[in-house]
């Protein structure tokens, strides 16, 4: 099998991936769901949509509060699907800001907490420790994703349907889970 194939057929998990952190961010306050991980993930200021059906095909939302926004909402129940989004992971005063695509779980762009060490190789390696830091955030999210997925593929479905529904139908001026 072509490498390229090998991302088409598994692209669908970091599509549900990015919704999970998305529905997770403004619902459960973007915990981690593991104990002693006080870390929260959110959809920053930025989302890319795609889909197969209808006459668009890809929809870019930026700038303000996309994840919140009603067009996002009418996206999502028309079978549009996160293909890549900005995030904001945040543990105690430490801050990452990052993109992450969804075909290939590539993170971009990635904006880490400052260092404090004033000499180049302490500063690298302070830099090192806060990626590895980050990403271990992440993959703890993404573990736990997996395991509901695995747990319970039906049941994530159906509540994932759920909060778009509610999105759909709060006014504009209320976030669903403000409803």
């Amino acid at each position: 099998m072509q490498p390229m194939e090998l991302i088409e057929q598994g692209r669908f998990l970091g599509e549900e991936f990015i919704l999970w952190l998305w529905m997770r961010g403004l619902t459960e306050g973007g915990a981690s769901g593991h104990e002693g991980d006080g870390s929260a993930c959110f959809l920053d200021d930025a989302v890319q949509l795609s889909g197969e059906q209808g006459d668009v095909k890809e929809i870019s939302l930026r700038k303000g509060n996309p994840s919140e926004s009603r067009e996002a909402f009418e996206a999502l129940s028309r079978g549009m699907r996160p293909a890549k989004a900005k995030l904001r992971m945040m543990a105690g005063d430490l801050e990452w800001v990052f993109s992450l695509n969804a075909a290939t779980l590539d993170l971009g762009a990635v904006k880490m907490p400052p260092t404090a060490s004033k000499d180049p190789a302490g500063r690298l390696q302070d830099r090192l420790f806060l990626l590895e830091e980050g990403a271990g955030h992440l993959e703890r999210r993404f573990k736990a994703f997996l395991q509901e997925r695995t747990k319970d593929a039906d049941g994530l479905q159906g509540r994932m349907r759920e909060w778009v529904r509610t999105g759909l139908q709060a006014p504009d001026a209320t976030a669903p889970w403000e409803a």
